[in-house]
């Protein structure tokens, strides 16, 4: 679904423009990247809202995407931690004892809220389609940076540019081809709405900033609205 993706990434360029990214270029030393103690609760929490998507997945067409999807991430918070360890983030400070903030937990809430409640397509959206292509944004811009500040080690971050634009793809074939201005394309415009104004907001409070929802791109057909020509038929 072209328009699907189109959607996503116009809405992952808004959050690009966002003030995370922004001072993320500017950083100039280790200390400008405390933000990894809230990335640990993004990898934990995402990792095991995947697993229990897998577990409570009884549909064969999903299972294996689910499974694949799962498994390809399991050891991922622990080479973050690794990596932290090593540049002397954990000195002192218990892994995930940064408590998250609101906004992280938000946006976690409905990773998991995702993975327990809704339809597997509309999973497909929400945690393969947007969330995967803000993590294949989000490394693509941090990779240049510990490069430069000499911190790139291990495999943690380079294993997420190299899979992260596949996740982002996957599974989205079994959702079939959803017209836009259809009720279920207008669920997956939702979707894609609320998750982008939420990993805004988290990515955003990472480096101290409070910001308002993202706008809209799409705009809800109101309840009860008829067209022109059926108001004058009905006249």
């Amino acid at each position: 679904m072209k328009w699907l993706l189109d959607s996503a990434e116009a809405y992952r360029a808004q959050i690009k423009r966002g003030p995370f990214f922004d001072m993320l270029a500017r950083a100039e030393r280790p200390n400008d990247l405390q933000w990894v103690h809230q990335l640990v609760h993004q990898s934990r929490e995402f990792t095991q809202s995947l697993c229990l998507r897998y577990s409570l997945c009884h549909d064969r067409r999903y299972q294996s995407v689910f499974a694949e999807h799962a498994f390809e991430e399991a050891d991922h918070p622990d080479q973050l931690l690794a990596w932290m360890d090593k540049h002397g983030f954990l000195a002192g400070v218990e892994a995930g004892g940064v408590p998250p903030t609101p906004e992280t937990l938000n946006c976690l809430s409905f990773c998991w809220r995702s993975a327990m409640r809704e339809p597997h397509d509309v999973q497909i959206v929400a945690l393969n389609v947007l969330s995967e292509g803000v993590a294949l944004d989000f490394y693509s811009a941090v990779i240049p940076v510990l490069e430069r500040l000499g911190m790139l080690s291990g495999r943690y971050w380079k294993v997420h540019r190299d899979v992260d634009a596949d996740h982002l793809r996957l599974g989205l074939d079994l959702c079939g081809d959803v017209a836009a201005d259809t009720p279920r394309g207008r669920t997956y415009h939702r979707v894609l709405w609320q998750a982008a104004g939420l990993y805004h907001q988290m990515l955003s409070s990472w480096v101290g900033v409070r910001v308002d929802p993202l706008p809209p791109l799409w705009t809800e057909p109101q309840r009860g609205a008829r067209s022109g020509s059926s108001k004058a038929a009905a006249a």
